[in-house]
């Protein structure tokens, strides 16, 4: 138990806000370049459909989400929601996540990060 205390913490500081409570890491991939982490929603059925009977359908495509950097390579998330049909009143949903930086696949965080820097970002580098 205390391992997956310890885990959880250090997905804390890596994964954006909001992330740790919501998905589940799936995998881990890293190459010289890059670091993908894959992430699947939790079976997180909103508090308004709690009494509606709720089948999840699988997840839709993933989003890839960019972040800040790790040991010099640029990080991905492949983030997978789920698709949730409701009968009772007879549609499907999916939740939303304030996670991503408005027109952009960059988090929030990364995002403002970027913004704040003056000037242009060099193509090649972490950042790219």
């Amino acid at each position: 138990m205390q391992d997956e205390k310890i885990l959880i913490e250090l997905a804390r500081l890596i994964l954006p806000s909001g992330f740790v409570e919501n998905f589940k890491i799936t995998s881990i991939v890293s190459n010289e370049s890059d670091v993908e982490i894959s992430l699947d929603e939790f079976d997180n059925i909103p508090e308004e459909r709690e009494e509606h009977r709720v089948e999840s359908k699988g997840f839709l495509d993933a989003v890839v989400v960019r972040d800040f950097p790790l040991r010099d390579k640029r990080v991905n998330f492949r983030v997978r929601r789920r698709k949730w049909y409701d009968h009772t009143i007879g549609e499907y949903f999916t939740n939303s996540y304030d996670t991503v930086y408005k027109g952009t696949r960059y988090s929030k965080e990364f995002a403002a990060f970027l913004k704040a820097i003056p000037g242009d970002i060099s193509p090649i580098g972490p950042f790219a």
